[in-house]
């Protein structure tokens, strides 16, 4: 056979491998607008990720059908760049995607409860909803320093989340510099200050994200667990990531937030594996209240639990995925013990809710049964909690009088 026709055919398997993973990109990127979860958004060379501005989001499931309209800072809600009607204090409450609402509607969100509840006992308040589906207190402190003071906030609450501290690790690979060491930004396109290909490719390829979530990321856990092991899990029924987690907890590994989400609550593991990713978190915290002190705004740390922390009955059969049995109420006073300990050491009120979810879940759904996140009760029950809170309660009339002079 001759070469130019070794050459046509060999062109031909080009276009067609060419066609073919266009076609692939375009079917993944249909499927995915057609049943768009509220991601963590689109890249952001400044806080990392956020959703895009003055974008609608559409996301149906077996257990809701919601439609988000994002603000001109890719937020949820009104545009927190007007200024303040006179008299009026504004509460800037900083958060992940509990915060932020997913998935319920605009009016069903705790910060729109929160609003109205604060309104009903004659306090002129607005509360911003700043809340970053995977944000962390790296993030916070970020948009807080760069955006959200603009904003002009009277009260800044954030609401820890349990997956903090592994975001938190993640982050800080991609956490750029300036000159005098400072933190300047955190972009996604960077890892440990250098520019990455790949990353670019998988933010901006439906295709290369699928493979790296498929294959790559695959490949990475059967090297860690072993054919025996990853296949073993599979036959469990079990994620392999949470194969992953409890394998590394037995090593006791250096990187075991690498790995696990729910380390604070993790039975296995000591306080003094805890430690270190704990204290990276809470230096962001410090960061947070001294650029609040700086401006004389109060500053409120607020805890919510996730299903298992709350009942027996409460996100099943999803928290299983994460290997929490059903049937079960775990115990959560680590990770409230040492948020306690850090407010009192920092002179700041500390809502926590865990109770109050505990109470409420022996009569109500306030999770949703595979996604996890606040069901509409959740977030009922959250803005009760707050909205009784005594120490809030008092910061904000203080502050409403001084808003009235």
């Amino acid at each position: 056979m001759s070469l130019p026709r070794w050459s046509s055919r060999l062109l031909l398997l080009a276009c067609a491998t060419l066609l073919a993973l266009g076609a692939w990109e375009a079917a993944l990127r249909l499927k995915w607008f057609k049943s768009l979860a509220i991601p963590a958004g689109i890249e952001h060379p400044q806080f990392h990720h956020r959703l895009k501005p003055l974008e609608t989001y559409h996301y149906t499931s077996q257990e809701f059908d919601v439609e988000v309209r994002t603000n001109p800072f890719g937020l949820r809600g009104p545009d927190p760049s007007q200024p303040k009607a006179p008299g009026t204090v504004r509460i800037l409450m900083l958060g992940d995607s509990y915060t932020f609402g997913f998935p319920v509607r605009d009016e069903e969100t705790f910060c729109a409860l929160v609003e109205r509840g604060l309104k009903a006992q004659g306090l002129p308040v607005e509360v911003v909803n700043a809340g970053v589906s995977g944000s962390s207190p790296t993030l916070h402190y970020l948009a807080l320093r760069d955006q959200f003071l603009s904003f002009d906030p009277d009260l800044v609450i954030l609401w820890f989340d349990l997956g903090d501290v592994q975001e938190d690790h993640w982050f800080q690979k991609n956490l750029l510099y300036d000159d005098a060491g400072r933190i300047a930004r955190c972009d996604p396109r960077y890892i440990n200050g250098r520019f990455s290909r790949w990353e670019w490719l998988r933010t901006h390829s439906a295709l290369v994200k699928y493979l790296d979530t498929k294959l790559v990321r695959t490949v990475q856990k059967i090297r860690v667990l072993g054919w025996r092991g990853y296949l073993g899990a599979k036959l469990r029924g079990e994620r392999a990531k949470v194969a992953v987690a409890r394998l590394k907890q037995e090593q006791l590994a250096p990187d075991l937030a690498e790995y696990d989400r729910f380390l604070l609550i993790r039975d296995a593991l000591s306080d003094d594996a805890i430690q270190p990713y704990w204290e990276l978190t809470a230096g962001y915290l410090r960061m947070i209240h001294a650029l609040l002190a700086q401006r004389r705004i109060p500053f409120v740390i607020g805890f919510y639990p996730y299903g298992m922390l709350a009942g027996p009955d409460q996100w099943v059969p999803g928290r299983e995925f994460w290997g929490f049995e059903s049937g079960r109420t775990y115990d959560a006073s680590r990770a409230v013990g040492l948020l306690a300990r850090f407010a009192e050491e920092q002179d700041l009120p500390f809502v926590n809710t865990l109770e109050v979810f505990r109470e409420a879940a022996k009569a109500e759904k306030l999770f949703y049964d595979q996604d996890g996140h606040f069901t509409p009760a959740g977030h009922r029950v959250l803005a009760e909690a707050l909205v009784r809170d005594p120490a809030v309660l008092s910061l904000l009339r203080r502050r409403v009088s001084r808003a009235s002079r």
